[in-house]
């Protein structure tokens, strides 16, 4: 006589990873005319991101991966690697050649994408308009119209991100850099974002202001759940933050994989010499 074993799933943990929240497939952009020779003709082989035979630049090519919910990834490279052009590609501020960029859930807009630039004024910031002004902007564009609900709002997000409140008045120009940096996430964290994109967020800060600065965007991208994508010439902000890492060179993903083995014991002869070059 057999029997059977009734087994109630609704609770067993699932085993499989998390569906991530930004999936890019296949990018590739070029920049210039184009011709049937420019995959062929830059990358490794060559050395150069630039088509010989028609002048192109192929910044990106067949660039793919996936970020999950709480995840940060880290995108490294010299200047010219690509970094940047996928972060446009990301933001929407470029459309990709070929490939896709995907968000679970809907499309990309100015809730589901949100860029923190390297520079204030590069963000749409005022500089001369107070802290809570700068964000009270953007609680305007996103249609609350209460003056009071307005403050409030603006309040809460900046003291939530370590500024003080006698400081929410001062004009964005008196701020340090990570100052500035912090009120940009502010903005950003009005329509909290599917996807947080972070430009170079270290360059010209002081270590210890550096250190702040990154428990901030650690805390942040932990309470939103969102995909995060950092991009840096800074290896050791991206190792504090990033559990995974891609090196692109020459628009091409050469070495992927956990922070600590990529940058630890880098295998590709890349990651090798961009690694060595910051020890020294």
């Amino acid at each position: 006589m057999s029997s059977e074993i009734a087994i109630d799933r609704t609770h067993c943990p699932s085993l499989l990873p998390p569906n991530p929240v930004l999936t890019v497939l296949d990018v590739s952009h070029r920049f210039g005319p184009g011709c049937s020779k420019c995959a062929e003709l830059t990358g490794e082989r060559f050395d150069t991101n630039r088509c010989a035979a028609c002048g192109s630049v192929v910044a990106l090519h067949e660039v793919s991966f996936e970020v999950g919910p709480h995840e940060i990834l880290g995108v490294v490279g010299e200047s010219g690697s690509g970094k940047t052009t996928l972060l446009r590609c990301l933001h929407k501020d470029l459309t990709p050649q070929r490939g896709t960029v995907h968000i679970a859930g809907g499309s990309i807009d100015r809730s589901t994408v949100v860029m923190v630039h390297q520079n204030a004024l590069a963000a749409g910031l005022y500089p001369r308009l107070a802290a809570e002004s700068n964000v009270a902007e953007r609680l305007l564009g996103g249609g609350m119209r209460h003056f009071d609900e307005i403050h409030r709002r603006g309040t809460a997000l900046l003291s939530e991100l370590g500024l003080r409140p006698e400081r929410h008045g001062d004009a964005l120009h008196t701020f340090s850099g990570g100052m500035q940096q912090r009120v940009q996430l502010a903005r950003a964290l009005v329509d909290p974002p599917q996807v947080l994109l972070l430009d170079e967020p270290t360059t010209g800060l002081d270590p210890s202001v550096q250190a702040d600065l990154l428990d901030v965007v650690q805390r942040v991208a932990q309470a939103l759940g969102s995909a995060t994508v950092i991009v840096s010439h800074d290896l050791a902000a991206v190792r504090v933050l990033a559990s995974r890492i891609v090196v692109l060179h020459h628009g091409r993903i050469v070495e992927e994989g956990v922070s600590e083995q990529v940058l630890e014991d880098p295998r590709h002869p890349y990651t090798q010499l961009l690694v060595s070059s910051r020890l020294t």
